[in-house]
């Protein structure tokens, strides 16, 4: 790898450590950039570190926000906003790639089949989301839903019950004020965070020599698409291993001039030690510097900083 390869990795590696803090930003008004970027790198090294890790990641973000002085109802609203456009974002992209590869005349009938699924799931999610966010009725049917569990809970551990009602709705007042007034910065910070990992991946594999004649830029992104969607099966840390055999085992299908796999091998590498191993040092490092520095807290309670209004 050349010296200018390094820089340009070494760069698009900085941009995908940094971009889903854009998200965050989005969705969260008021968030400053330095909080924005601690709780994301100690998340991200969590579930890089831990399998399953996004469970021990969520408790971990709650508290980080809080001691900022967001409220909960202005967390929950911002992170389920934001994963909702993950998810959308996460599921359009192989229906993008397929499009693109299907107009240079390259594609077989299982991506077809891929863009069916990945359509009609985009649509469950929107249809979905319309329904709640635009049904009050809905809100309060869930939130008595809602109650009941909660309650049920707290019979058997002997607390006083709880009213979910007044809490789901301003939740999804927050959810609302988020989507209808912010969806443009949250889908560019979303298409961005998504274009930087697709960006890195294609480096890493061009910069150790799979050229655009092995294995054309769409079969890369699509590989790079499908692959990710084995990260939600909590086998191992990030997916690590099970995702590399899958963009491995993609890339092979695209390879046009019989399959390398050491080449392939040797990019899927670099691209995760460029996206798994930066986060984990800056996550460890983010998380000592939240725990120590007590200069920035504030009472959530008193600032409330996120909340929209209800009414």
């Amino acid at each position: 790898i050349e010296p200018f390869e390094w820089l340009l990795l070494a760069v698009f590696a900085g941009w995908f450590l940094v971009a889903y803090v854009f998200v965050f930003m989005a969705t969260l008004p008021s968030l400053r950039f330095k909080e924005g970027f601690v709780v994301q790198t100690t998340a991200t090294a969590i579930n890089n570190s831990l399998p399953a890790g996004g469970a021990i990641a969520l408790p971990i973000t709650y508290s980080q926000f809080l001691s900022w002085g967001f409220t909960p109802g202005a967390v929950t609203a911002a992170l389920l906003t934001a994963g909702v456009w993950d998810q959308l974002a996460r599921q359009a992209l192989p229906v993008l790639a397929v499009a693109i590869i299907a107009i240079m005349g390259e594609a077989v009938w299982w991506m077809w089949l891929v863009s069916i699924v990945g359509v009609i799931s985009v649509g469950i999610w929107i249809g979905v989301l319309t329904v709640i966010l635009r049904s009050e009725s809905a809100a309060v049917g869930f939130g008595r839903w809602l109650s009941r569990i909660v309650n049920w809970f707290m019979k058997k551990l002997h607390r006083d019950p709880v009213d979910m009602v007044q809490a789901t709705l301003q939740f999804r007042n927050n959810v609302l004020h988020v989507a209808e007034h912010r969806w443009k910065v949250i889908t560019a910070a979303t298409v961005a965070n998504h274009a930087s990992m697709a960006a890195l991946f294609v480096v890493s594999l061009r910069a150790v020599g799979v050229s655009t004649d092995d294995v054309s830029t769409p079969w890369v992104v699509l590989a790079f698409a499908l692959g990710r969607l084995l990260v939600m099966i909590p086998v191992s840390p990030g997916g690590l291993g099970l995702v590399d055999l899958g963009f491995i085992g993609l890339l092979t299908l695209g390879w046009g001039n019989g399959a390398n796999a050491d080449v392939l091998s040797a990019g899927v590498l670099l691209y995760r030690g460029l996206s798994y191993l930066p986060p984990i040092v800056a996550g460890l490092g983010s998380w000592v510097f939240w725990r120590v520095n007590r200069s920035w807290r504030q009472d959530w309670q008193v600032e409330r900083r996120g909340e929209v209004a209800t009414g």
